[in-house]
């Protein structure tokens, strides 16, 4: 009996230093983290970023002609708040590129946690949505438009739920 407490007290210590050492999230691909300032993306990425709306405090800015893995990404596009840094990223790949994505997302992270289909007149669009616990992660397949593949940090902890 002594033995088994003495596992569970060891058990419940190790959650609680698990939970007590904050990291931060690691955002997406390419050992990016959700608040990592321009010049470290650009460092990371290896490419220099452009910017889209230099006149607001919502920083947009945008590479073009990178690669997730063996992928080509046509145009990937970064959000920064002003004090917050990285905040979102979508990247645009080729529509071909849809299926691999998504089964290595479902590989990654298992089935999302929602889809939705639009099949309206003008042509049909997908969604699929996963929570990882740090990103919430988007993937949008709208006919012969790029495939979209946006993440954002998490606001809410499941766990909280």
């Amino acid at each position: 009996m002594i033995f088994i407490g003495r596992e569970l007290a060891l058990f419940l210590l190790l959650i609680l230093l698990q939970l007590s050492i904050s990291q931060p999230a690691t955002a997406c691909s390419q050992g990016m983290t959700w608040g990592m300032d321009i010049s470290a993306v650009e460092q990371q990425l290896g490419v220099s970023l452009e910017g889209i709306d230099k006149a607001s405090e919502q920083k947009l800015f945008e590479a073009h002609d990178l690669q997730i893995g063996r992928l080509p990404v046509s145009r990937l596009r970064l959000h920064f708040a002003e004090t917050k840094g990285l905040q979102h990223l979508a990247y645009e790949l080729d529509p071909e590129a849809m299926t691999e994505v998504l089964a290595g997302l479902r590989h990654r992270y298992g089935p999302p946690v929602s889809t939705t289909l639009d099949d309206s007149a003008r042509g049909s669009k997908q969604q699929w949505i996963w929570h990882t616990g740090d990103d919430v992660i988007t993937a949008i397949s709208s006919g012969n438009q790029p495939f979209l593949l946006a993440y954002r940090p998490c606001r809410l902890d499941p766990n909280l739920l």
